[in-house]
């Protein structure tokens, strides 16, 4: 037992996956921000990350349910998917690669956010993705000027990626915090922009703004909340877009929506919930409300369809939130994985129902 937990705690030490530690500079922004409180940074709307009660399951049975419980939990055939075959997107288009990856073209931009391509763990067991009827990779990606990280989580915060695509990338815009690990994994600094809630960075008349998100972050066993999570907003002369990485319901969406709204788009997430973390991701029924609050005219639903991270079958997100956007003046936008879309035409075909 001793070894093993040497052997952990070496690991835990030693390996990348885990990020890096900030340097003067960021950290002086961290000690500064009025979200941090001098260890962790705290969410605008008190949040627990926990919401077991005493009915809910023990620890052991809600982990065999995870593992073993529900039926359908992962597909049971090759998710459909499209090859990019090299595509260069034009301004206006879009291509979801499954998860809460979106790449986007705009004002002569492409802009891609939380790349994850690899397992969500930082383990070699548990998080792969699913398998698609066609493969992608990050080889097959075109070279790309903005990436947008939410947050460090590893369904979001992808290594092995970041990596696969540092020379194709002109420049990263992350949280405060997330720098760190970036420049751990080989990144220079100078293509490194991090940014505190309601900041922005403008690249080519574009302005991305970092907003909140009722969520956490961490990567080990010690640093949970000490980076930033949040949300973007893209705000480019001929198309407006939200991206609410991870997070709960809360009033900042309507606050967001009234502040930077309409949008042409809200890119949010629906799936991984679960009444025993029901305040760090929202139910379907939520990711509907929080759409028409932002005053989104199209709602791309992501956070699902790569990777099994809750209790629930593959397919309850989209199933669920399709069900609710029938009361709802939101338009569904649900393309395949990898083909490319634009929102003026019919995307809200429901491919999964083969």
């Amino acid at each position: 037992m001793l070894i093993l937990s040497a052997i952990g705690a070496a690991f835990v030490w030693l390996s990348p996956v885990f990020g890096g530690k900030p340097d003067n500079t960021s950290q002086t922004k961290i000690t500064q921000s009025t979200h941090f409180n001098g260890e962790t940074f705290e969410n605008l709307t008190p949040t627990k990350i926990s919401t077991r009660t005493e009915d809910s399951p023990s620890t052991w049975d809600f982990l065999e349910g995870f593992i073993f419980g529900v039926e359908g939990k992962n597909p049971s055939a090759p998710v459909p998917s499209q090859s990019l075959n090299g595509v260069l997107l034009q301004d206006g288009e879009m291509i979801w690669f499954g998860h809460s990856t979106v790449l986007m073209a705009t004002n002569g931009l492409s802009v891609i956010t939380d790349p994850v391509f690899y397992r969500a763990s930082p383990l070699p067991i548990g998080g792969a993705p699913f398998e698609l009827q066609a493969p992608i990779t990050t080889e097959q990606l075109p070279p790309i000027d903005v990436v947008l990280i939410s947050h460090d989580h590893y369904d979001h915060l992808d290594m092995q990626a970041v990596k696969d695509m540092a020379k194709q990338v002109k420049h990263f815009i992350v949280p405060l915090g997330i720098k760190a690990h970036l420049q751990h994994w080989g990144i220079n600094s100078n293509k490194i922009t991090e940014l505190d809630w309601y900041e922005s960075k403008t690249i080519n008349n574009v302005n991305f703004i970092l907003a909140p998100s009722r969520h956490f972050s961490g990567r080990g066993l010690t640093d949970r909340m000490k980076t930033l999570w949040g949300s973007w907003i893209v705000n480019a002369p001929a198309l407006k877009v939200y991206f609410s990485g991870d997070g709960g319901y809360s009033s900042e969406f309507k606050k967001i929506g009234s502040t930077y709204g309409p949008f042409d788009l809200a890119i949010m997430e629906n799936g991984a919930y679960d009444q025993n973390w029901a305040q760090i991701h929202m139910f379907p029924e939520q990711t509907i409300k929080a759409s028409e609050e932002l005053k989104a005219s199209n709602l791309l639903p992501v956070h699902w369809g790569k990777y099994d991270l809750a209790n629930h079958h593959w397919l309850a997100p989209i199933q669920r939130l399709s069900k609710a956007a029938k009361h709802s003046e939101v338009r569904l936008v649900t393309p395949i994985i990898g083909k490319p879309f634009t929102l003026n035409e019919k995307t809200n075909q429901t491919w999964w129902a083969d």
